[in-house]
């Protein structure tokens, strides 16, 4: 069993983390589905959003690994979507602890976050959060790590959607 230790900083960062996931929550329109994927509107254009969003992730130690443009994909099939990019990022050394206890958990990492605008022309930031997946793959002995990855999901989405 691998212990994972977390420092002060850490600990801080990640209710830092919390808080600001919780004050998005309460401010913006924090919602989620019957599926569990959480919606964040946000505060921003949907470009702006979507750059902001790829900021956060590096900023916390994410790479991203691809960003899909589904809206340019429908238009080269003769299709109209509104604005609507998949960004797909993630850190080897949060997802391989949990590939390693369950391997099918590569089928769920990285991580995605989904930029959408909606009818009202609004923006928005839509995932699944990674204590939903681990349940789905009835993962347990990573608590921690978990935790530290939800708290920097939030603080991503925050950034991401904040005035």
């Amino acid at each position: 069993m691998t212990r994972i230790l977390v420092s002060v900083r850490e600990t801080f960062t990640i209710a830092s983390a919390l808080v600001a996931l919780a004050t998005a929550a309460r401010g913006q329109g924090m919602t989620a589905n019957a599926s569990g994927v959480v919606t964040v509107a946000s505060a921003s254009s949907f470009d702006s959003t979507v750059a902001r969003l790829e900021r956060a992730a590096v900023a916390n130690g994410l790479t991203v690994a691809a960003k899909i443009d589904h809206a340019a994909a429908a238009r080269k099939a003769g299709l109209t979507l509104r604005p609507t990019t998949l960004i797909i990022a993630g850190n080897p050394a949060a997802g391989t602890p949990l590939m390693v206890a369950d391997q099918t958990m590569a089928v769920e990492l990285p991580l995605r976050f989904l930029v959408w605008q909606s009818d009202d022309g609004k923006s928005h930031v839509s995932y699944d959060p990674i204590k939903s997946i681990a349940a789905r793959h009835k993962l347990t002995g990573h608590e921690q790590l978990l935790t530290k990855m939800t708290g920097a999901i939030g603080l991503i989405v925050s950034e991401a959607t904040k005035p």
